[in-house]
């Protein structure tokens, strides 16, 4: 399983010239990872640890000693290496999340991380879709309304339809939504859900939701100050610097901010008394105390590389209008961590619009925190060390780390081939009648196209679904539109049906299916392709080709059809036979008969004429000569002659004998 390695950039020179501190190394050229120091100058023992509760708070006391492996050795280079100011530890590593979107061949459980990012249509209205680009997506109907197909369909003649809700001001700016079912998904328009699994536990964010504490805790999160610090985040073969910010759990007790109802919507949007906020604190004290205790690393833990304890505490989605920037934030969406895979449920969008998303797990990490005191030099047998104490307690903090981004597109999905049925009546009609209705499935392929205008959807369909080597093509519950094609003459490909649109076929009413009534000729081939075209004016891949042609007789008629398949480009051809490429006949001239001819004149009867007749026009004729031709070849020098009798034969009739 690929991972994340996260280290402090401010590194303990202790640790590192003990070699076990954790350091950027260039291995390669644009390169780097984390790992430990080659070598090391000094030896850490750890002679004694205590393990202490001090004001309800583990604290471990560690005496350790430092011997110097220099051969300049002794005092100079553990003075140079130690350092009394203290040190925070947050080494950790996280999955790295493996896109579904991307990897949909790959046969994933819950035990891999992964992530996936989908656009859902049910139906589309395009009344909704004009009234919404006036309302901040913060006030447009959100996962968590009730709103009902009939009154996005129809809002224009129902009062009170919920489509929106001003009244919620800007708080949904901050909206977190909860992991149970969504109410009448299936009522919602359109939506994007992404779905995360990291596989880290989440057992301090449902302690917070039974306690009905993780509004309070998260609100103070995002309010209170934080403190900055770096670290090295190792990807794949890149190590990069990160400034980050990161809340001390500790503070939440000692903190008096309430709940920003104008900028924050909660699970729970109701405001408990302070004597049972209280209580439901002290709960949480007993739950990070018990963290602490379980996840706490010793000194000995640090030096040997283990990294630190952490559950995930909530999942956030950053939205933004195309361009990821302060001023184009629009919402930052919110889910509690729980026992199974984190989902967002966004409805607050816009049709046609792009957003980009940033996704960030909020982990609670059980780091550390500790100091070196009372550095004293010792002399024995000739052998100078250093002793010193360690003060190590553990820090627990939530820290934001980003798991991954990615632009989104609100389109309609363009939809899928019709299916077509041919018939005709069995009285010698000379009309067919051609049925339509939808392929109701999704799929993955490439769009072919037939018109000039295709070329625009084309553009559109690639710059809404980029980094795709294929489009989806979804066919929605609507009133149905098509396409036919139609041509006299054999197509050799699609594009040569760009001239030749019959008509468009929709129903009087509504209706997803359609016939198309087409008068033709009698036994005559013609050859058919269909299309569905959508609400929004996308326009499906074309059907197959069909070969149809209308059998009439005196008393009935049937209709036959035929798969029709395209001739096949010759791409090489590795023999050519001579013949195919020479024709050796006289010319026009040659063969004239001159009608003209002094033998026809004043005749009743060719009797006795045809050997007097001559054939062609031309003053030199080819009858009765031998001609020589002469090829060479341009490459060898070959020659070949090839020599040619032009003899006249008359044959004659028994008259003529």
């Amino acid at each position: 399983m690929a991972k994340v390695k996260i280290s402090n950039a401010k590194i303990d020179t202790l640790l590192q010239a003990a070699g076990k501190a954790k350091i950027v190394k260039d291995y390669s050229i644009g390169k780097s990872k984390i790992t430990t120091p080659d070598t090391h100058s000094i030896k850490i023992t750890p002679l004694m640890s205590e393990i202490k509760e001090d004001g309800g708070e583990i604290v471990e006391h560690v005496k350790i000693r430092i011997d110097s492996i220099s051969k300049n050795g002794s005092r100079e280079s553990i003075r140079e290496a130690i350092n009394l100011a203290p040190n925070l530890d947050y080494t950790m590593s996280i999955p790295s999340l493996i896109d579904l979107n991307e990897n949909q061949s790959l046969n994933l459980t819950k035990a891999n991380p992964s992530y996936s990012i989908d656009v859902n249509f049910n139906y589309v209205s395009q009344d909704y879709d004009n009234l919404q680009l006036s309302i901040d997506e913060k006030n447009l109907n959100s996962a968590i309304d009730e709103t009902t197909k009939d009154e996005v369909l129809n809002f224009k003649k129902r009062k009170g339809a919920r489509i929106s809700n001003f009244s919620r001001g800007d708080s949904m700016k901050n909206f977190v939504l909860h992991q149970g079912d969504v109410p009448k998904l299936d009522e919602k328009p359109y939506y994007i859900r992404t779905n995360v699994n990291d596989t880290i536990p989440g057992d301090l964010s449902v302690f917070l939701q039974k306690i009905q504490m993780f509004d309070e805790t998260l609100n103070d999160y995002l309010a209170s100050t934080k403190k900055e610090i770096t670290v090295n985040r190792q990807n794949g073969t890149m190590v990069l610097e990160d400034k980050i910010k990161v809340y001390d759990l500790k503070n939440f007790f000692s903190s008096e901010i309430k709940i920003d109802l104008d900028n924050f919507y909660g699970i729970n949007q109701s405001t408990a008394s302070k004597m049972s906020h209280d209580l439901r604190k002290h709960l949480l004290k007993g739950y990070l105390k018990k963290a602490s205790t379980i996840g706490f690393r010793t000194f000995k833990d640090i030096l040997n590389g283990v990294e630190c304890y952490k559950e995930a505490f909530a999942y956030s989605l950053e939205k933004f209008e195309d361009i990821e920037t302060e001023a184009t934030r629009i919402q930052n969406l919110f889910v509690p961590a729980g026992l199974d895979n984190a989902r967002f449920i966004d409805t607050q969008v816009k049709y046609g619009k792009t957003y980009s998303l940033n996704c960030k797990a909020h982990y609670m990490v059980v780091g550390n925190s500790y100091k070196y005191e009372n550095v004293r030099f010792v002399e024995e047998d000739g052998i100078t060390y250093a002793l010193a104490d360690v003060i190590n307690t553990p820090s627990i903090i939530i820290k934001p780390m980003n798991l991954f981004s990615a632009k989104k597109n609100i389109i309609q999905p363009p939809p899928v081939h019709p299916q077509i049925t041919f018939r005709t009546e069995n009285n010698s009609s000379k009309e067919i009648q051609i049925y339509f209705s939808p392929t109701k499935t999704d799929l993955e392929s490439n769009f072919i196209t037939i018109t000039e205008q295709d070329e625009i959807q084309q553009e559109m369909m690639t710059k809404f679904f980029k980094d795709r080597d294929s489009f989806r093509f979804e066919s929605l519950s609507e009133s149905g539109l098509f396409e036919t094609f139609r041509m006299s003459s054999p197509p050799k490909s699609y594009q040569d049906f760009a001239n030749s649109k019959l008509s468009e076929t929709r129903m009087a009413f509504s209706t997803g299916d359609a016939i198309l009534r087409d008068f033709v000729s009698p036994n005559t081939d013609y050859y058919y392709t269909f299309r569905q075209i959508n609400q929004k004016g996308l326009v499906s891949n074309p059907t197959r080709v069909f070969k149809v042609r209308l059998v009439v007789d005196a008393d009935d008629s049937k209709v036959i059809v035929e798969d029709y398949n395209f001739p096949k480009q010759v791409l090489y051809q590795p023999r050519v036979d001579f013949k195919s490429l020479v024709q050796i006949r006289p010319s026009i001239d040659q063969t004239l008969f001159n009608e003209m001819q002094d033998a026809l004149f004043n005749k009743n009867s060719l009797k006795g004429t045809l050997d007097k007749l001559k054939l062609g026009a031309s003053t030199t004729p080819v009858w009765g000569r031998k001609i020589k031709l002469r090829f060479k070849s341009k490459t060898s020098g070959k020659i070949l002659d090839v020599n040619i009798d032009f003899n006249l034969r008359k044959n004659k009739t028994k008259e003529e004998f």
